[in-house]
């Protein structure tokens, strides 16, 4: 990953230099005094990642946070006070270090950082596979299970999880695999007498809810046992419900 620290402290940046020269995975492509500097080298060098102090002179790092936002860089930042913690988390920061940083929450930052650069630069599945088995169709696709690669039938699938362009595949076992895939397209694939869109980030397997109450789901599922109906999906969810009776 190609990262820029941005601090006006010289110790500061030596710090963060040296954590993360240590890590093979980061290329420091620039480290800048202030969110001026620090403009400029976002905007020729393109980094994926950059380590951001709040309190700098001319321009904080959360004022530089609202002219980037919109860029797809993911931010660590690092400060000494802990009081601007709340306010950081509005520009949805991937994590925020409190000085003095140690290497183990350093690089537990990073590690955060580099899951989701991978999640990011996934391959996109291009075109599902269908065959027929025992005389039905079953659709197949290839998905992330840590590092290797899985093939996967959505008929299979348990719940879906919305993590921005990336689905997180809920499988009978429990088991979980990440599909490149945005919602829309993969709600075209599962079979509506099957599943169930219930919000914005959920499609769940309607064979796994066991009662519904107060726009809420509540299901067999160990790992959500209770999940909020959309105001936009409940019309759908009523039609399920008179279905049922």
């Amino acid at each position: 990953m190609r990262i820029i620290i941005i601090d006006d402290e010289p110790i500061a940046q030596q710090i963060l230099e040296n954590f993360s020269r240590r890590i093979p995975y980061l290329e420091i492509v620039a480290i800048c005094d202030n969110a001026i500097q620090a403009i400029q080298a976002i905007q020729e060098l393109q980094p994926n990642l950059i380590f951001l102090d709040i309190q700098m002179p001319e321009m904080s790092g959360l004022e530089l946070l609202r002219i980037i936002q919109k860029q797809n860089i993911m931010v660590i930042l690092t400060t000494a006070f802990h009081e601007h913690a709340l306010e950081s988390y509005e520009f949805d920061v991937l994590d925020y270090l409190l000085k003095p940083i140690s290497f183990e929450r350093f690089l537990k930052a990073v590690v955060k950082a580099d899951h989701l650069y991978k999640l990011q630069n996934l391959p996109h599945d291009r075109f599902p596979v269908t065959k027929m088995q025992d005389g039905e169709k079953r659709t197949y696709v290839w998905a992330n299970e840590g590092r290797k690669k899985v093939q996967i039938c959505i008929e299979d699938i348990i719940m879906v999880n919305a993590l921005k362009d990336y689905m997180e595949l809920i499988l009978p076992d429990n088991g979980k695999v990440i599909l490149n895939i945005t919602m829309a397209k993969l709600e075209n694939y599962l079979s509506p007498p099957l599943f169930l869109r219930v919000n914005r980030s959920c499609i769940i397997r309607k064979n796994v809810i066991k009662n519904i109450q107060d726009m809420h789901i509540e299901t067999t599922l160990p790992m959500a046992k209770r999940i909020s109906i959309g105001p936009t999906y409940w019309e759908e969810m009523q039609k399920y419900l008179t279905e049922l009776l």
